[in-house]
């Protein structure tokens, strides 16, 4: 195996390992923005992301994809939406991600949508098995060339679906989604 190949054999392993924090996991009390970007780099630090800035969190404010601080003070509530911001601007735009925000919110609370985005992606990180969409790094005929391109279109259209089912979520009516 490559130099290569063991690298990303490694970073594999470790993004596996990542465990999103669950709701209660978080300070039970109000931080200041550079405890919470202090935080939400840590969370995300085996990602590999580039980390979250003071303006990244002002953006995403003036935006209104999230709420203001109260007296520059951070919430359980903007922990969870900057840590799931980070997350989802990686592939959907900040309209998009505010419109799910919006829509995911009238449904549940923000302790509940969080908890279920962060079960979901660590149960997703855990269970990846790159043998049913690309070839694995560690085989004899692995291709970057070939798991690149692989890689890409599912993230394309694994992009695609999950646009498509955010458009259609606030059509859903209040409590008709089912969640565990």
């Amino acid at each position: 195996m490559s130099t290569q190949e063991n690298d990303f054999q490694a970073w594999l392993t470790k993004i596996q390992a990542l465990k999103l924090p669950q709701w209660d996991d978080f300070p039970d009390f109000d931080i200041y923005m550079e405890q919470l970007i202090n935080l939400v780099n840590q969370y995300l630090a085996p990602l590999e992301l580039d980390p979250v800035t003071p303006a990244m969190i002002n953006n995403y404010v003036k935006h209104k994809v999230m709420f203001k601080p109260v007296k520059k003070r951070y919430q359980r509530e903007h922990l969870a939406a900057v840590i799931t911001l980070t997350l989802l601007k990686t592939v959907f735009p900040l309209d998009m991600i505010r419109s799910g925000f919006n829509g995911e919110l009238n449904v549940l609370s923000a302790q509940a949508a969080y908890d279920c985005f962060a079960a979901n992606f660590t149960t997703q990180l855990q269970t990846l098995d790159l043998a049913q969409s690309t070839p694995l790094p560690f085989t004899k005929n692995f291709e970057w060339d070939e798991a690149i391109q692989q890689t890409a279109a599912t993230t394309i259209i694994y992009q695609l679906i999950s646009k498509r089912l955010m458009l259609h979520a606030p059509q859903i009516e209040k409590g008709a989604i089912a969640h565990d």
